[in-house]
C-alpha cells in the first residue's frame, strides 16, 4: 500500500537510519561543500539553481552567492518556502547492467 505522502511531515525522512545528527559533522560538511542546490517555485511552477554558498558557523546562516536582482530572488519574495540541498559524492560503482549503475554513499 501507498504512502499518502500528504499526511507526512515535509521533513521526514524516508531512511531515517541514514540520519546525521552530529553537529560537528554537519557543520564541517556545510564549511567544505563549495555549491548547493537551491529550490524555490513561482506560481506552482519548480526552479533550480546551483549557487556557491558560504555556511557562517557564529550566526548558523548560509549565504548563497545569486544576483540582487533576478528569478531567485523574486521567487523567494513571493514565496519564501524554498529547499536547500547539498551533498558530496562517493565513487562511482560502474556496472554492466544500467540497474546495477550505484555510487558509494
Amino acid at each position: 500500500m501507498p504512502k499518502d505522502y500528504h499526511q507526512q511531515p515535509r521533513t521526514a525522512m524516508r531512511r531515517s537510519d541514514r540520519a546525521i545528527t552530529d553537529e560537528a559533522w554537519i557543520e564541517a560538511f556545510l564549511t567544505y561543500a563549495p555549491v548547493g542546490v537551491l529550490a524555490t517555485t513561482h506560481d506552482n511552477q519548480p526552479f533550480i539553481n546551483s549557487n556557491l554558498f558560504v555556511y557562517d558557523q557564529d550566526r548558523h546562516a548560509i549565504y548563497i552567492h545569486t544576483a540582487k536582482v533576478g528569478r531567485t530572488r523574486a521567487n523567494i519574495e513571493h514565496n519564501p518556502q524554498v529547499c536547500f540541498s547539498i551533498m558530496s559524492m562517493g565513487r562511482l560503482l560502474p556496472a554492466d547492467v544500467a540497474l546495477e549503475f550505484s555510487v558509494e554513499y
